[in-house]
């Protein structure tokens, strides 16, 4: 059986080794996936995972991002790794095909990626990476689906540029935003490009005048509006606030708040539909605890609904909310740190994010080890969700092994695969 190594100074891979052994044993996972890990990389190491990102094209194949740990324990740093599915999430390209995509001497983190929905798949995913001693956003592309090209460089290369996020238009245009760091400040950067040369556009400062703007998201909607959101404590506690570019980013409209309450809110995420609705989550402390909130727009932007408490469970402690949409249904999943049973879950809405019905369980992390957390997902042409997410207790620490299931409905899911990064 391979080894483990993990991001954060892991010590006894024996017992890490274990641990995986235990799982493969007695949860109900895909132990076919471990067992041809030993079979293809005898004696060889599986790298620990965080932050994963998926999407997919037009066939319905499933291309999967991670940040996995590749150095030894005493030098701990990741890369990006890469897994394909081109059967719908029944089986993947396991061990990642692509191995090492940004092969940095730093550290390569948190990837965001999107796929082209027409014609041949091409491949974007930006990430941040601080090999050069200032974190930078960086970027990876492929011109045919897993042919990926060397990274560049999207910042300045004396301003840090953190948590990069992708999307693109249905013209090809690829659109980034980050935070940065300039002058000593936190703000919301966007730069595009329409070709494979990177010639980018200018770099705009969506978040204006604010000293307090950063961890952005971004979602292009089906009049190929740009539409951003991020969190904000230039005033208050902190708030979430929006902006929007209906001319391809050459301006974006003044920033306008989302959240409503006095309380701290952060971790935005957006998602639109196919009617140009919006949808937006993010955690917010007013009602006690970290609870996952959540508004809509209809109007593209012009303004949103009052915020729903989703989660609305006393003492919780959310965090990652993400959503999805599919013709009617939104779906929102998050993390949830409080009390004994600290998993993913999954909120549904078949209204088109009027009403949520109470959140199913996704993960089933060994609690007494470690928790499920960072889940990400995505919808195929069919109405499949396909959900992916970090399982802690294998590892013991906040590294884990990354875990994929999909769902009809959202309510039942299918038998969870590991998916492993083999170094």
């Amino acid at each position: 059986m391979p080894t483990l190594k993990g991001e954060r100074g892991m010590k006894n891979r024996t017992g890490f080794l274990l641990v995986l052994a235990a799982l493969v044993a007695s949860v109900a996972v895909d132990d076919g996936l471990a067992r041809k890990a030993a079979a293809q990389f005898p004696g060889g190491d599986i790298g620990a995972q965080r932050a994963p990102a998926i999407d997919i094209d037009r066939n319905d194949s499933l291309y999967l991002f991670m940040s996995a740990a590749t150095s030894p324990n005493t030098t701990p740093h990741s890369q990006i790794f890469f897994t394909i599915s081109s059967d719908g999430g029944a089986t993947f390209d396991n061990l990642p095909k692509t191995l090492n995509l940004s092969n940095s001497p730093g550290e390569a983190f948190g990837p965001s990626a999107a796929v082209t929905k027409a014609g041949k798949p091409k491949v974007f995913v930006v990430y941040h990476d601080d090999s050069s001693g200032v974190t930078q956003a960086q970027m990876i592309f492929s011109k045919k689906r897993t042919n990926f090209r060397d990274p560049v460089s999207l910042g300045s290369g004396n301003i840090g540029s953190f948590s990069p996020r992708v999307a693109l238009a249905s013209t090809g245009t690829v659109n980034v935003v980050w935070g940065d760091t300039a002058n000593g400040g936190r703000h919301v950067t966007f730069v595009h490009y329409s070709s494979f040369d990177f010639s980018f556009g200018a770099p705009i400062t969506i978040s204006r005048n604010s000293d307090g703007a950063f961890n952005p998201e971004i979602a292009i909607d089906s009049s190929d509006a740009i539409n951003v959101v991020w969190e904000d404590t230039a005033v208050g506690a902190g708030a979430i606030m929006f902006a929007r570019s209906t001319n391809g980013g050459v301006t974006f409209s003044v920033p306008a708040p989302v959240s409503r309450a006095p309380g701290r809110a952060t971790e935005a995420h957006i998602a639109s539909d196919g009617t140009n609705g919006l949808h937006v989550t993010w955690v917010d402390d007013s009602a006690g605890g970290n609870q996952a909130f959540y508004s809509r727009s209809t109007n593209g932007g012009a303004s949103f609904s009052i915020p729903l408490n989703v989660t609305a469970s006393p003492g919780a402690d959310i965090h990652k909310p993400v959503l999805a949409t599919y013709s009617d249904r939104v779906f929102l999943a998050y993390q949830d740190d409080a009390g004994s049973n600290q998993q993913v879950f999954l909120a549904r809405s078949s209204d088109r994010g009027l009403t949520f019905s109470r959140p199913a369980q996704v993960s089933h992390a060994d609690n007494r080890r470690g928790r499920g957390h960072s889940p990400a997902m995505v919808f195929d042409s069919q109405g499949k969700l396909h959900i992916v997410w970090i399982d802690s207790s294998i590892l013991g620490r906040e590294e884990g092994i990354l875990f994929y299931s999909n769902s009809p409905d959202g309510q039942s899911f299918s038998g969870q695969k590991m998916i492993l990064a083999a170094l």
